[in-house]
């Protein structure tokens, strides 16, 4: 199938005039986003908010203390009882015990939170 000279003139018309709306149209909305950006100032917070969000922060900060600390405590208890296992691969029933935390009559750990149940 050929195509003759005046189709192919029309075609890349065509692909200029597509390309060429593209690029203003992309070009303007980028200059409009700038004006809105220009004309919008940043408001300010106020300082009741500020206060919140301090106080926030520092709640967020001592939370991960807590965290920390608890993961310490874990990784502690952790050691311990790989410790105790030693190189025979068996946990001693009589050493679980004497930490206080055994497994219960009904299966569970002994901390708590029966769900469901």
């Amino acid at each position: 199938m050929y195509i003759n000279d005046g189709a192919q003139a029309i075609m890349v018309l065509g692909v200029c005039a597509t390309v060429a709306i593209s690029v203003v149209s992309i070009g303007k909305a980028y200059v409009r986003s700038i004006e809105a950006n220009k004309k919008a100032p940043r408001q300010e917070v106020a300082p009741d908010v500020q206060d919140r969000m301090s106080r926030i922060e520092q709640a967020v900060d001592a939370i991960a203390i807590e965290v920390e600390r608890m993961s310490e405590g874990q990784r502690f208890t952790t050691r311990l009882l790989a410790e105790r296992l030693g190189d025979s691969g068996r946990l001693d029933l009589g050493a679980t015990q004497s930490l206080g935390r055994g497994v219960g009559s009904d299966g569970s750990n002994g901390a708590g939170g029966h769900y469901g149940r």
